[in-house]
């Protein structure tokens, strides 16, 4: 597996790439097994993408009815909270297209107001486990497309650098970190790296080093650099401003 790498201009050119893609993955994945399998990221980027596809040009091509939607990774917040990546999904995408099945990480259980104790996320986690297992009936869920984010300590999901959960040999983990939002459940490499298709949506001139080093350098401390879909592909769809130093 080697990564490919889509070059474009701006931030909704790469919104229309990565719209572009999802629709040519979406339906191969009907054609061939009759369901579409998405697990969604937070982001001013894919907030652009979600944009996109609830415009009409893709409303109208899309085959909706047969998505699950799921997420690669959610915040402990309430569901309403402007940092939720449901709530950012739902509201400029999922309400606006007819998907019926959508499965959302139950990570509203912040430990913060239970004295700090992780258990209820930890829960959450392996409730979230146990669901994808039952709908995708395997105990490793191997899904279409997963789309992923990088933050600038080159995390991504909720997979930082140095946390136990690099090294979780769970499906999802339950994450505590030094970020705003502490506490976060995540799916883990296991997964990220069963997938048919990976799709990461990068934008922006503080992104650029990482994306060198990544990409380039293949940089072990970064945990992006270790998404590699064993049987899939892995793209990278990046403006202008995030390519740059790349030769």
């Amino acid at each position: 597996m080697t990564d490919e790498v889509i070059f474009c201009e701006t931030p909704d050119d790469v919104a229309d790439a990565a719209a572009e893609l999802i629709f040519e993955k979406e339906k191969e994945a009907v054609a061939e097994r009759g369901v579409f399998r998405i697990a969604l990221a937070g982001g001013s980027t894919p907030k652009l993408l979600y944009e996109r596809l609830a415009a009409e040009e893709w409303r109208e091509e899309m085959s909706w009815e047969s998505w699950e939607v799921y997420w690669s990774d959610e915040r402990a917040v309430p569901l309403d909270h402007p940092e939720s990546n449901y709530h950012l999904a739902h509201s400029h995408l999922l309400k606006h297209v007819p998907v019926r099945n959508i499965f959302r990480m139950f990570s509203d259980v912040s430990p913060r107001l239970s004295g700090g104790n992780m258990g209820g996320l930890e829960q959450a986690a392996r409730d979230y486990q146990q669901l994808m297992i039952k709908q995708f009936a395997d105990p490793l869920p191997v899904f279409d497309v997963i789309l992923l984010g990088m933050g600038t300590d080159g995390h991504t999901a909720s997979l930082f650098p140095n946390s136990p959960a690099l090294q979780s040999d769970q499906l999802v983990a339950a994450v505590e970190t030094n970020q705003k939002i502490q506490h976060r459940l995540t799916l883990t490499y296991r997964v990220l790296n069963a997938a048919r298709t990976v799709i990461f949506l990068i934008a922006g001139e503080e992104k650029a080093e990482l994306v060198r080093d990544v990409l380039l350098n293949g940089d072990p401390s970064l945990p992006a650099t270790h998404v590699k879909p064993e049987g899939g592909e892995c793209y990278w769809i990046l403006d202008d401003a995030a390519a740059h130093l790349l030769e």
